[in-house]
């Protein structure tokens, strides 16, 4: 111990457009967010029998939070936005309650006003749809099982009036948006064996589709959705289409991804786009700013260990948004809206390489790849092509998605390449208490430890573990009582330190799970020296530090720099303090 099928139908799925990550959710986790926004920010609202409400700045990619939602904490609600309001009711309390409140909330200056209570019946997961400045709002379920009725909110005479009923089976949490003039339901969870419902389960889910027109109060059935039943996404409707995403499929269980879908009103049909990151999600929360949509927050519907993410993604609808200024670098001249996106400062964006430049948002071209070895010309396994003998990797910090402090022994798993030296971390503790960190073979038997006591919040702590060439390590910790802090969504495996260490994934029987070593330093080792250490070399001399971008600087704390010596060798170095 150291120191103490459908193809036939539709010949192609689209991946032209990708996701890209936003800015993670800064409030608790939860599921049935109630989410809309207007042309510059998007909110969030309540869920899981909460009240807080929370503002994202597209242009900064920054959250907020603001004022309470001054009625009850709810869950299983909803909300619509028209122009600068949103409207808001629904869903039930935590004591199992089904208010009829209603609300509108105006997203300029963050005010509430109550308005006329709705009519009918409360209800958890109705449609709520808005088309023309009328909101509609219908099916649902409550303690007398599911509904099918319709009604239609009047915004301007803060009136509710009862329309005709849905012409399918009575369902509760289905898939909706509004096109033109038209309202567009479907799917969701019924009472009995509908279209699409899964033979071998006795959760009703369907795959039926309808149009109402509110002009003649009047429904009509379309096409079956071509793909398997489901319920319980998110959903949206944009330049004329209509876009459904994630959720349950047939058995109510998790979808194999997070599957993402537009309708064609033009021709009645579907079609598959790229599927969200990470595993399909139970009732997440979803709204569209210029161009782009943005899915977050639901939950990971395991039901023995749910999880509740915070990351938030991005998906370009369009290329109509993008950067209008001619002078920046991202200048796209065929965009008619400006998303915020113009960037003025090229550098190399690669954070895995030996010059990325945290200020660049424009890739030059100019990266260079990290060769981590020995960099000591006496020594027996000296690497000549080696421009780094220190480099970071693994998750850099734990923002990489939702997460929390855990108390049990997990690990994270990684085959090394050389024999190397793991030297430091980041780690983040819960509590002041000693652990013992360990460095095991593919078998779990220990290679190298080290005991540690820990402090409360992020810290580096040194570990020198001493790593063989090998697959299937293990880096984790003895005892169950940790206290450190996991991610339970968001991380990208595998994690490839300069060449010499690839992270694989954790011993987590669910994806998706990081597990306490962040910005984890590998080191170099060389053998047979006429020094003592590669880092005691003493045929050279530094020469200058200079920053990302190119300037020369002293040496600092905190910051990424770049360190020059006499025999031209560069090292990258990031000195916490």
């Amino acid at each position: 111990m150291k120191n103490l099928l459908f193809f036939l139908l539709f010949p192609f799925i689209l991946f032209s457009q990708n996701w890209s990550a936003s800015s993670n959710f800064i409030g608790d986790g939860r599921h049935h967010p109630i989410t809309f926004s207007n042309d510059n920010y998007g909110f969030v609202v309540s869920g899981s029998y909460l009240n807080d409400v929370f503002k994202y700045d597209k242009i900064n990619d920054t959250w907020t939070q603001l004022s309470n939602f001054p009625g009850s904490g709810r869950g299983y609600s909803y909300g619509v936005s028209i122009g600068d309001y949103a409207y808001i009711g629904f869903g039930s309390t935590d004591n199992g309650t089904f208010p009829t409140d209603w609300w509108r909330y105006n997203m300029l200056n963050d005010s509430w006003l109550q308005l006329s209570n709705f009519i009918g019946d409360g209800r958890n997961h109705p449609a709520m749809v808005t088309v023309n400045n009328k909101i509609y709002v219908g099916c649902g379920s409550n303690d007398n099982g599911n509904l099918g009725d319709w009604w239609e909110y009047d915004v301007l005479s803060d009136s509710w009036t009862q329309k005709n009923d849905i012409i399918g089976n009575n369902r509760h949490h289905p898939f909706y948006f509004g096109i033109g003039d038209y309202v567009y339901v479907g799917f969701g969870h019924g009472s009995v064996f509908g279209p699409g419902s899964n033979p071998n389960s006795n959760n009703y889910i369907y795959n039926d589709f309808y149009r109402y027109d509110p002009v003649n109060d009047s429904w009509t059935q379309l096409q079956d959705f071509p793909s398997e039943a489901r319920v319980a996404g998110t959903q949206f409707s944009y330049e004329g289409k209509g876009y459904v995403l994630s959720g349950d499929g047939d058995d109510h269980n998790p979808l194999s991804a997070g599957e993402f879908w537009r309708y064609d009103p033009s021709n009645d049909l579907w079609t598959q786009l790229t599927s969200h990151p990470g595993d399909a999600i139970w009732a997440p929360g979803s709204f569209v700013i210029g161009c782009d949509a943005y899915f977050l927050l639901g939950e990971n519907n395991n039901y023995n260990n749910p999880i509740l993410p915070i990351a938030m993604y991005k998906y370009k609808l369009d290329n109509q948004c993008g950067c209008i200024d001619p002078l920046a670098l991202n200048y796209s001249s065929v965009a008619t809206y400006d998303d915020g996106s113009c960037c003025y400062i090229a550098g190399c964006t690669d954070i895995t390489s030996v010059n990325y430049n945290p200020d660049a948002c424009f890739d030059d071209g100019s990266c260079v790849q990290a060769i981590l070895g020995c960099m000591n010309p006496t020594a027996s396994n000296y690497n000549s092509n080696a421009n780094v003998n220190s480099f970071n990797g693994g998750a850099l910090d734990n923002n990489i998605g939702g997460g929390s402090f855990f108390n049990n022994n997990q690990y994270l798993i990684f085959n090394s390449n050389d024999n190397c030296l793991i030297k430091s971390c980041d780690i983040y503790a819960e509590n002041y208490r000693s652990i013992t960190f360990e460095l095991r073979n593919s078998n779990g038997n220990v290679i190298d430890d080290t005991t540690l006591y820990v402090s409360p919040g992020k810290q580096n702590i040194i570990l020198n573990f001493d790593v063989p060439i090998g697959n299937n390590l293990q880096l984790g910790i003895n005892g169950t009582n940790s206290g450190l802090y996991r991610n339970n969504s968001g991380p990208n495996y595998p994690y490839n330190i300069a060449d010499m260490i690839n992270i694989t994934g954790s011993s987590a029987s669910q994806p998706g799970y990081y597990y306490f070593f962040y910005n984890i330093e590998v080191k170099a080792k060389c053998f047979n020296t006429t020094g003592i250490d590669s880092e005691l070399i003493t045929n050279k001399s530094l020469e200058y530090i200079f920053s990302p971008l190119g300037i020369q600087t002293t040496s600092q704390a905190n910051k990424l720099l770049f360190y020059r010596f006499s025999d031209g060798t560069v090292e990258k170095r990031f000195i916490i303090e």
